[in-house]
């Protein structure tokens, strides 16, 4: 079979959206280079906590990778920099667009030196209105977009302990989206391409469902907690929680007979606009569910449930959930090697496969190239393109 060629990325962001669009793309088997400060590297380098001695963003985020350090105020900068990007076939940088202007990493002067290029900046804020130049942190895009719930602690306000940042990692996903479409644009004849996405934008798509509620109809969308008695949580005897979802009606009917619920239960339900009923209305339902469903132990009702068919799902901790028979199937998690200790990190949850693959299971890889020390390919890269003729031997 013909190799398909790689996708050449340079990657000049720094923090998390810009690696993690371009993790995404090593995972679809593009050749990405981190063009890094050789004081800070790309940002994640610094950040607590540390495995093996490497911050845990960069272990996460950049194996896979190649780093090349050079100073902006170096002499060979203007030329390692235009090389570069002649390489490339798509550059991302991550800065709000005035600052990519002054740093000469705007999409014009970038297209000077390579016509077909793809370029990619992801901000803050996005390209346009009276927010663009503001500079972002991963939870003010989150915070300004309605996403996080406040708690008090100690007599001072913080968001909720569970609460991870939403915007900066969806805006890498989009990112790399907008950047395939690109190069299919480009290869399809129409010359170098912008994609611009933005942190904030991406926390305020996370809620389309409330948003388009909101905008329409000027109410929120359905919390879980009012779905109804078959689309909720319920405790087991030993404290564990299980969501039930028996929604549809044969799911429904299996249910009550599992718990043996009052027989005229059975046909309680409107099934026939969405083929779903939650059991909102039914007031009587979540008491008598509740107290059979605390007379047995957590593994009793995974068991009793699997066996039956019926969906449901325990609510499990992020480390229960990578250790299931599931998240080992599906390889959720791949091995890679930080300064000669074994370590694990997250799988780009994409898998694709040719027709003439044959019958093998979709699995994400077993192993990860190792994240690259900052700098650790600065000769090796230098190499190659002096070999292409694009800086001079």
């Amino acid at each position: 079979m013909e190799s398909v060629p790689k996708i050449k990325v340079l990657d000049m962001s720094t923090h998390f959206s810009g690696s993690v669009a371009s993790a995404h793309l090593v995972a679809l088997g593009a050749d990405v280079v981190k063009l890094e400060s050789p004081k800070f590297g790309d940002g994640n380098r610094g950040l607590e906590p540390f495995i093996e001695g490497e911050a845990m963003v960069h272990v996460a985020l950049n194996s896979g990778k190649r780093s090349v350090a050079l100073d902006r105020r170096s002499p060979d900068w203007d030329a390692t920099l235009r090389a570069c990007v002649q390489w490339a076939d798509v550059v991302i940088v991550g800065s709000q667009p005035v600052t990519a202007a002054k740093r000469g990493l705007d999409f014009e002067t970038l297209v000077g030196m390579n016509d077909q290029l793809v370029y990619c900046n992801i901000s803050g804020y996005g390209q346009v209105g009276p927010w663009k130049d503001n500079p972002l942190h991963g939870l003010n895009g989150d915070v300004l977009a309605g996403l996080v719930p406040v708690s008090k602690v100690d007599g001072y306000f913080a968001p909720a302990v569970e609460y991870r940042s939403v915007g900066t990692t969806l805006a890498g996903i989009h990112a790399a989206l907008g950047i395939l479409e690109a190069i299919r644009r480009r290869d399809a004849g129409q010359g170098a391409q912008q994609v611009y996405g933005s942190v904030w934008e991406s926390a305020m798509y996370w809620q389309w469902r409330d948003m388009t509620a909101m905008s329409n109809l000027g109410v929120p969308n359905p919390a879980y907690a009012d779905l109804g008695s078959r689309y909720a949580s319920y405790e087991t005897s030993d404290g564990r929680i299980i969501l039930i979802c028996p929604i549809e009606e044969r799911f429904w009917i299996s249910f009550c007979e599992l718990l043996n619920l009052p027989e005229n239960w059975k046909s309680r339900g409107s099934w026939a606009k969405t083929g779903m009923d939650w059991g909102k209305g039914y007031d009587d339902e979540k008491p008598v569910i509740a107290k059979i469903m605390a007379e047995k132990p957590f593994a009793f009702w995974n068991k009793t449930f699997d066996e039956a068919g019926i969906p449901y799902s325990p609510y499990y901790t992020v480390e229960e959930a990578m250790n299931t028979p599931q998240g080992k199937a599906i390889g959720v998690t791949a091995e890679t090697e930080v300064r000669g200790k074994q370590v694990r990190v997250p799988n780009i949850p994409i898998h694709i496969a040719a027709r003439d693959a044959g019958n093998e299971p979709l699995h994400g890889p077993e192993t990860v190239q190792s994240p690259p020390a900052l700098g650790e390919h600065n000769e090796e890269f230098i190499e190659l393109l002096k070999e292409k003729g694009l800086v001079k031997q």
